[in-house]
């Protein structure tokens, strides 16, 4: 499993990339814009459209990025606490990558169904665009299948550093 692990923190650093490249192109295009609309009085009419597709793929494809690196909720109390009670903590911090685990695992399914319903349906965008929805809704459960696997690298992680300690 040692060998995986580097090869997994790779995919979330590439995912976060990936997300982060997602929202600059979106400025871009939001930029883009407003020079069209403010000295050529036009519009691209799928500029809304698509830097909300991007937000939700650069969102999704960086949750891993940023559990990698401890970007979400932190619990600084329970860090403070492992100094006086470091058995109890370190059992505390399993059951929360156990759970974790099972959230983003339920979440990989919620949004493969979703993602799936679209594109067996063919539905299609309201907009102007009219752009398939799985598109981008393919983005969903691949970040979260992402957290997933980054939630058992750090929840090995976490046992490794019970074997060392």
């Amino acid at each position: 499993m040692k060998k995986w692990i580097p090869l997994l923190d790779g995919i979330s650093r590439f995912f976060g990339r990936v997300g982060g490249l997602c929202l600059v192109i979106g400025c871009a295009m939001i930029v883009a814009e407003i020079i069209g609309r403010s000295f050529f009085h036009a519009t691209f009419y799928v500029v809304d459209e698509y830097t909300g597709y991007l937000m939700g793929v650069s969102s999704f494809l960086g949750l891993s990025y940023a559990e990698q690196y401890n970007g979400h909720i932190r619990m600084e109390l329970i860090d403070y606490l492992g100094d006086r009670f470091p058995g109890l903590v370190r059992t505390a911090k399993q059951v929360c990558y156990l759970l974790a685990i099972v959230f983003a695992l339920y979440l990989t399914y919620v949004t493969f169904q979703l993602f799936h319903s679209s594109f067996i349906n063919n539905q299609r965008s309201y907009q102007v665009s009219e752009t398939l929805l799985a598109i981008p809704q393919a983005f969903l459960p691949l970040g979260s299948f992402a957290l997933f696997v980054q939630y058992v690298v750090n929840f090995i992680k976490l046992g490794q550093k019970e074997v060392k300690a």
